[in-house]
Order: structure tokens, then C-alpha cells, then sequence
């Protein structure tokens, strides 16, 4: 049995510990590529203009909320981003005894290229999200649908962030390969 201080001091440790080695989330790199203003640039899904819209509104939501950055216009940004919103489909994921869909997966594919300081970096990540069909009402079910399509989205915008990251600490470890 563990005692009572030792349950309040064991998460204090841990956090202890990732500040004295210097632990960044994979949001910090990714801040540090895009610069402080981003203008987010849609080119919609055509089949699903309106869910493209709510898909350009997740990724501002993102670069403000997420990696605390300035959305901008395209002439004071730092970074411009263009959101291509490939495909948006659908499969059904299961069915009642009648053979009627009761549940969807809704796949996502994004094309995320941005311009940032000289460089171009071009990303395609894919998303899915399952949502409840209801047989009653198609207007539920096309709700349904497009929060799906939302929280696939989300998906590929936080792949999109951990690329970023990633690719950002990894140019900073090889300029300090190069430079031992």
C-alpha cells in the first residue's frame, strides 16, 4: 500500500522531470514552422462545399486554440496554408436484420501545403469517424454525417500538426548533427 505522501509527491516527480529535461509537446515545433500569422487557404471538397467550410473552420480553430497563433490576411501572413479537401466517402459499418445501414464510417482525406519562409511542404493525411444512421429521420442522420466528417477532420488536422512538429525537430537535430 502506497502511503498518502507518496501519491501526492509521485505526480509531482514526473512533472519534475519533464521540465528539468527540456520536454516540449510536438505543438511547440510545430508553432515554430508556421510562424506567428497563418492565412489558411480552402480549396473545398466540391461534392461538400458546406462540409469543407466547417473543415477550414476546424483548422482556424486549431492554429488559434491549439497553437496559440494569429489567423491572418494572406498579405501579413507569415505562413499560408491551402486546405484541399480531396474526398469525403462513405461505408457502412453495420446493418439490422432487414439489411438497413444503422452505422456509417465516414473517411476524410486532406492535402495540407503550406509556404513558410522559403519552403513548400505539402501533407495528405485521411481521417474517419463512425456515426449512427437513423432510419426515421434522414435530417439526423445528415447531422450525424456532418459531425463525422468534422471529427474526421480533426484527425488529419492533428496528424498534420505532429508531421509539422516532427519534421521541425527533426531539421533541428540534423543542423545539430551537422554543426558537432
Amino acid at each position: 500500500m502506497i502511503s498518502q505522501p507518496l501519491k501526492i509527491l509521485s505526480p509531482l516527480v514526473v512533472v519534475l522531470f519533464f521540465i528539468a529535461c527540456g520536454y516540449q509537446p510536438i505543438a511547440y515545433y510545430a508553432k515554430n514552422v508556421l510562424g506567428n500569422n497563418v492565412f489558411v487557404e480552402l480549396r473545398p471538397n466540391m461534392e461538400n462545399p458546406e462540409d469543407s467550410v466547417k473543415i477550414k473552420d476546424a483548422v482556424n480553430e486549431a492554429i488559434a486554440s491549439r497553437l496559440h497563433l494569429n489567423l491572418s490576411s494572406k498579405e501579413n501572413a507569415d505562413t499560408i496554408l491551402r486546405v484541399d479537401v480531396g474526398s469525403i466517402s462513405n461505408s457502412i459499418v453495420s446493418s439490422d436484420t432487414q439489411g438497413f445501414a444503422t452505422f456509417y464510417r465516414v473517411y476524410v482525406n486532406i492535402t495540407f501545403s503550406l509556404k513558410s519562409r522559403g519552403k513548400d511542404v505539402t501533407f495528405t493525411n485521411g481521417g474517419y469517424y463512425d456515426y449512427a444512421a437513423s432510419l426515421n429521420n434522414p435530417i439526423v442522420t445528415d447531422n450525424n454525417r456532418s459531425n463525422a466528417i468534422t471529427e474526421a477532420a480533426k484527425q488529419s488536422i492533428d496528424k498534420f500538426i505532429s508531421q509539422l512538429g516532427y519534421q521541425n525537430l527533426r531539421l533541428q537535430y540534423e543542423d545539430a548533427q551537422g554543426n558537432n
